[in-house]
This record gives C-alpha cells, structure tokens and sequence, in this order.
C-alpha cells in the first residue's frame, strides 16, 4: 500500500472511531444487548403462562434501578419498585396467576425497596410476592379502558438505570459471599430506612433530598446523596412459559444506551412515575438506516421542550413491520404476533402527557370542573379512548398485506373485481371489504388500539389473551389468510392516507416485538397429554426518512 492509500485508510479508520463515539454520546438501540435502559415488549399471566425475567449487572459498580411493569391497553403502571444490585448481580423473578390478581413472584435476594423478597420471608416464604395493581386505571384514574385486574396480567415492562451505587450504599447491596456466608445482601434495609419518612422523627435522606432538597442535593425531586452518573451493562431477557403444555417462548430485552449522562444520575423515589423514558438527558438519537444508505444520522429532539422520549421514540421508528406466519391444520399450528409501542403514552394518554407537563397548556377549569382537552403528538394520529361522533373507536389505522411461500398474494384484476384479503377482526371499514378498490383488496386496513397488540393468524391461541366483552381486548384475529407465509404491516400510512412522520421526518411508529409459533404434536398422545412446541422470531422493519 502506498503513503497516500495508507494515509486515507487511516483516515477512515479515525472517522470510524470517532462516529462510534459520537454513537454513544447520543440515545441508541445496542446491537450487543448492553445499555441504561432495557424495554421488555411483552408478558403475559393469562392462559396458565408465566412470564420469568432477568436483569444482569455486567460491570463492576453497584446500581440502583427502576422497574416498571405496564398493562397492555394504555401503558399504565400496574407495579413499580427500585432495584438495588450490587456488582456483577443477577435478578430474577416471575408474573404469573396469583390467589387474586396477576402477581410478580421474586425467588432472588437482591435488594428492592420495599423489600420485597425480606417481607416474604418474613412471612415465612421462600420467596417475595407483590400483587399487581389497578391504581392508575381505577377510580379517578379510569381511561376508557376496561377496570378489572385482569387487565393488568399482559403487557411490557422496563427497567431503567438511575445510577451507580457509591459510599455505604454500595456495601449495603453487595452479598455476602465469604466462607459460610449467607450470600445475602449486607443490609437492604438500611436502603428502605434512607428511603422512609418518619412521622415526628428523622427522615431517610434519600427522601429529604428528593422530597425538600438540601445544601449538599440541589437534584430537583431526586436523591444523590451515595449516586454516581449512570454507566450502563444492563442486559435482560424474558420467557413466557406453559408448563401444562411444555412451551417456551424466550427473547432479549431491547437495550438502549446513552440515555442520560447526568452527573447523579436519575435517583427518584420508589412508587413514582419517575425516572420515565422521558427523563433521560439525551435528546439526539442515533438511528441507522439499511438498504439502500447502509448509514446512521444523528437526529436532534431538543427543539420541542426538550422531550429526550422522542429520542428513545426514534430508535425503534419503523415504516413496515415484517414477519412470518404459519396455521397449517397438518401441524396444529397457530401463530401470534406481539406488537407493542413502548412509547406510545407520552404521545396518546391525555393525562399522562398534562401531569408530566407535555401539553401544558390542554386544561381548563378548576377542581370538579376542570377539563383536559388535547390532541395526540406525532406520529400518533389518535389519543387512547378516543371515540367517533357515532361511538366507535379512533385507534390507529394501519395495513396488512401477505403472500404465501410462492409469492402468491391478493393482486385485484381491475376495478370492481379480484379476491377479498384475508380479514382482521374486528373487522375493517365496511367500504374496504365490498368496494374492491385495489387498496382494500391488494392490503387489508384495521386498527392498532393499544399499547400492546396481539395478532392473531388462524384460530389457534398461542398466548390465550382475553376478551373484556364491551372494554375491549388486546387481540386482533386474521381471518382466511395464506395456510402458511409472510406479511407485512404498513405503518407509514394513516387514515387518511397521509404519512404518518415524527418531527424529524422518520416515517412510521415507535414499534417492537416478535411473532410466537406453537406447534401440537397430535401423534403423541398419553393418557391425555400432548406435545407442544414453540418459536420466537423477532419482528424486521425498515427505516425511512422524509425531508422537508
């Protein structure tokens, strides 16, 4: 190689260098696995499945950590904890069917406040358990969804770094490993004491701090005191589980890096909102693009009252969603797909977007007569419970198109004529099933409601999601589909045919997920037990941008 090509490789070489660490300067979705904040897209307690979870610790610091676990219709909280894990720790836990509602059992000592995992052994327990709750879709808090607990047994749940561990604290959640040890943390209740307020006595300091502020914590509404700037190696998976009928559906958790860079981190109370996908530091995001461009732009959020949540909404914008199917009788097959929007509440809950401050200036009237009314943020086209002046539901309007393993798909032959696409049920505007215009029978138009969306090919139930009769449900059915094949969702395109953009021109929604298969064996059949089979495949997307 002569001077001059050696110059421009290493040339190139540095430019690479440096976009990579412009990379981790900005939000963006890790390849690896390893970041500040890990999104979960789906669990489920229904049907006799469980959902087992884990969370690692990689690096060599201890963290605190918030967990979050969100119902499926309006990402509402049904459980929310802080996480204490000591270095190079590991915590697990499972949601399954409990005595009374969907229940989160924790089998692992690590600490949380409360302590979860203490309290059950307290009682005599080989584990912790803590219900999940209706609170924030309940009484004041209703949304036009349904209000019974079990709304609460299927959704997405997230985990979100607020810091690294410093002082007292890090010894306080670091286990016990020595010879004879109990290889229990040190002491999670020191951890539950700085976090207490006491009635005519002395505070915890972490909750002075976060509570009233001091000299020493000027973090508004969060504690700093023995918290460092977040460092990220979270890594995290999950697994629905059928034991009756031997499934196993597992998938990593999406893992976003760059989040925030704060100098105390993000160290907020437990049992709060907060820290949010909204509240990282970071507004740039960096989103890569496949063919044709092979490249990545950073994209700058900051100019909108600095919302850093369309930031982490950017890196997983997508214009077409893309996966395979399969309900072949000979096979007993049925598949599901999971499609959920991790973000889609700080752009489609009213409520949520007023109390965090989004659409401030959306209410009206004081007291009993106030009024919050508001309109949804790109690129969602509709807010959650919103309704047509004939009742029916405005949820957003997407399109699904297939074709069989040959390529065979639904192509009208002209105007007035050709063949009916498969169905989703409920079923879509009437004048795309009888019109036959070629975009109702090339594609088929329905609506994604909620947060998390499960669709269905053929009639066999993978995940056994429920039907709440007149509140709704998370399941979409497609009716008279291709036996076996692929399909693609177009969610570029609203309702009214117009592109569905962010405010940085990315086309489509903020979407993840997978699809599930599961197989019954009918050639094996022992005093009534079957032999069932299971895969999950993650969903494929493309990435588009618009210019102005």
């Amino acid at each position: 190689m002569n001077r001059k090509n050696l110059t421009c490789a290493v040339l190139a070489g540095l430019a690479g260098v440096a976009g990579l660490a412009a990379t981790a300067q900005a939000v963006n979705l890790n390849p690896d696995g390893l970041g500040q904040v890990l999104v979960y897209p789906y669990y489920t307690a229904n049907d006799g499945n469980q959902t087992v979870l884990s969370v690692v610790n990689t690096t060599n610091n201890a963290k605190a950590v918030k967990v979050r676990f969100l119902e499926g219709f309006n990402s509402r909280e049904v459980l929310d904890f802080n996480l204490y894990m000591s270095e190079h720790d590991v915590w697990v836990a499972s949601i399954a069917a409990g005595e009374n509602a969907p229940t989160l059992f924790i089998p692992d000592s690590s600490c949380t406040v409360p302590y979860l995992y203490g309290m059950g052994k307290a009682a005599g327990l080989d584990y912790g358990m803590q219900p999940f709750l209706t609170l924030a879709y309940t009484g004041d808090n209703e949304d036009g969804g349904p209000t019974a607990i079990q709304r609460a047994a299927e959704g997405h749940f997230e985990m979100i770094e607020m810091g690294v561990l410093t002082g007292d604290s890090a010894d306080d959640v670091r286990h016990d490993n020595s010879d004879g040890g109990t290889g229990e943390p040190a002491d999670c209740m020191e951890l539950s004491d700085k976090w207490s307020e006491v009635i005519n006595g002395t505070n915890g300091i972490w909750f002075d701090e976060a509570n009233f502020g001091t000299d020493d914590c000027t973090i508004d509404d969060q504690a700093c005191t023995d918290t460092d700037r977040a460092s990220g190696g979270l890594f995290g998976g999950a697994a629905v589980v059928n034991a009756t009928n031997g499934t196993m559906y597992s998938y990593d958790a999406k893992a976003i890096q760059g989040f925030d860079k704060t100098d105390n981190g993000l160290h907020y109370e437990p049992g709060t909102i907060f820290p949010s996908l909204r509240s990282g530091s970071e507004s740039d995001a960096w989103v890569f693009f496949g063919v044709p461009q092979n490249t990545a732009v950073q994209l700058d959020y900051s100019d909108e009252d600095d919302l850093s949540v369309d930031a982490v909404s950017a890196v997983f914008m997508h214009e077409n969603l893309m996966n395979e199917y399969t309900t072949e009788d000979d096979l007993s097959a049925g598949t599901e797909w999971i499609i959920t929007f991790p973000t889609k509440a700080f752009y489609a809950d009213a409520a949520l977007m007023v109390s965090l401050g989004i659409d401030e200036e959306a209410c009206t009237g004081d007291g009993d007569d106030e009024v919050c009314v508001t309109t949804p943020r790109a690129p969602f086209t509709q807010l959650f419970g919103d309704e047509s002046a004939d009742g029916d539901r405005l949820c957003e309007v997407v399109s699904l198109k297939t074709w069989d393993r040959e390529e065979k798909t639904f192509v009208p032959e002209g105007p007035g004529t050709g063949v009916i696409p498969p169905q989703v049920s409920p079923a879509p505007p009437r004048e795309c099933i009888t019109g036959l215009e070629p975009a109702c029978t090339e594609s088929t138009v329905f609506q994604l409601c909620n947060e998390v969306n499960v669709l269905r090919f053929g009639e066999r139930s993978v995940f056994g999601t429920p039907d709440f009769g007149a509140d709704g449900s998370l399941l979409l059915s497609v009716q008279d589909e291709f036996e076996n094949g692929w399909g693609k969702i177009n969610l570029g395109v609203d309702g009214d045919g117009d592109l569905r953009t962010d405010r940085e021109g990315l086309v489509g929604l903020p979407v993840a997920g997978f699809a599930a298969y599961e197989f019954e064996n009918d050639f094996v059949d022992n005093d009534g037990i079957k032999a069932f089979y299971g895969g999950l495949f993650g969903h494929k997307g493309n990435v588009r941008r618009v210019n102005d």
